[in-house]
């Protein structure tokens, strides 16, 4: 019987463990351990908090070079690479006695993360779909998403083990999970005999085929990395990604904080932070699983039309109802736009270069990560509000709907 699973499927199952494991701990846990090296060391909150700004600006730095090493020497080197350093990272992570090794460790974190997840995943699953990709990294994507439910897990293991001892056991949970799945995780089906699908063979990969009215690239017609970049296409979904990348970071970061300010109680705003990651993993599917019956041009601009309507419910924010309408509509937004930039990615420039035209994406993206949370917490500082923030970000994904909604197959220099 599992002789008849196509091997795709288990590249799915092998990444998604360490996605959801790997952002569950370092990314979305990293809340849950903010107030106990607070109270254990007396370091400020805005020292706590920078090292979360470490962890953005590694990783828009590693991300090109993380795209084009996965292009190179494939996706099992690099997750075996970060399951081994993010493990060592979070057990040494758990000795620490000053800010300076925090943030040393933090680095070596970040690295460890970046060779982990999420591009060196999301290639190996492109490659091994073609009409089933939308379907496949929607799986992989949602991962990520449940991965914030380990938030909750680790938090009571804080309170009743301690900090110290919760650290360890997502270091050896890091080698336990990553290093067995790593070795699962194969590239490319080519050199096993088999092609996407796992279908005999795979015409449509080799040029060009046509996919809900557009056009789709296949993996020997597809773009490098250059020619992908001098393209308006690139650029016009950089715009779009790079909106909602900024969007979300700054929800993400100053969503409690805000919540509290309009007098929402501390359980109240953590419970609608958790929410809003858990409930993306539906988008992050939904969404996927959309891609292959609809033009993903339309999801992409009917996601990022949710998230602005997402925006505006947090803006109008009074109670847990509308609290809730915010959580329904800009959760599930904000993780198919997730899905749908690594679909219309391999849909626009193939399979050649995916890794390295990824990474340059994220790469490009994180600029709006990185300021979005900083620009936000100045507006709050100047006004005393976080309304004006809000209002520029629905403004600025609506501005981009159009941009969405044009993008279309680039044609390389010297084909007709």
């Amino acid at each position: 019987m599992l002789n008849k699973i196509f091997y795709g499927w288990w590249v799915v199952a092998a990444t998604s463990l360490i996605h959801w494991w790997g952002a569950g701990t370092f990314f979305y846990s990293f809340t849950a351990f903010f107030n106990p090296l607070v109270e254990e060391f007396g370091w400020s909150y805005a020292a706590v908090s920078f090292a979360a700004s470490i962890r953005n600006i590694e990783g828009g730095i590693a991300s090109p070079l993380v795209g084009w090493m996965s292009d190179r020497v494939g996706a099992r080197r690099l997750l075996l690479a970060g399951s081994v350093l993010s493990g060592a990272g979070f057990l040494l992570l758990s000795r620490i006695q000053t800010l300076g090794s925090f943030y040393l460790l933090f680095v070596l974190l970040s690295i460890g993360s970046s060779l982990l997840f999420p591009i060196p995943g999301w290639a190996a699953v492109n490659n091994w779909f073609a009409k089933k990709r939308g379907t496949a990294i929607g799986i992989l994507s949602a991962a990520i998403g449940l991965g914030g439910g380990l938030i909750y897990v680790f938090n009571v293991l804080i309170n009743t083990h301690g900090w110290r001892t919760s650290l360890v056991v997502i270091g050896i949970g890091m080698w336990v999970i990553g290093i067995p799945c790593s070795f699962v995780v194969r590239h490319h089906p080519e050199p096993y005999g088999l092609f996407p699908d796992g279908e005999p063979s795979q015409e449509a990969e080799r040029g060009s085929t046509v996919e809900n009215g557009q056009s789709v690239v296949g993996s020997t017609a597809g773009f490098s990395l250059k020619e992908a970049v001098g393209t308006g296409t690139f650029w016009g979904l950089a715009l779009a990604i790079t909106v909602s990348a900024a969007t979300v970071h700054a929800v993400s970061v100053h969503i409690m904080p805000y919540l509290i300010s309009v007098q929402f109680g501390r359980g109240e705003a953590s419970l609608v932070a958790s929410l809003i990651v858990l409930v993306s993993a539906a988008g992050r599917f939904g969404f996927g699983w959309l891609g292959n019956r609809i033009d993903n041009r339309y999801l992409l601009a009917s996601g990022i039309m949710l998230q602005a309507v997402g925006v505006l419910f947090l803006l109008g924010a009074k109670d847990i109802g509308w609290a809730t309408l915010f959580v329904v509509s800009f959760g599930p937004a904000y993780g198919g736009v997730i899905t749908l930039r690594l679909t219309l990615q391999s849909q626009y420039f193939g399979r050649r270069a995916f890794g390295s035209i990824q990474g340059a994406f994220m790469g490009i993206s994180m600029i709006g990560a990185v300021s979005s949370p900083l620009l936000t917490g100045w507006c709050f500082d100047l006004y005393g509000s976080y309304r004006l923030a809000w209002v520029i970000m629905v403004c600025a994904n609506l501005a981009v709907i159009p941009v969405s909604l044009k993008l279309k197959t680039p044609q390389r220099k010297g084909r007709a």
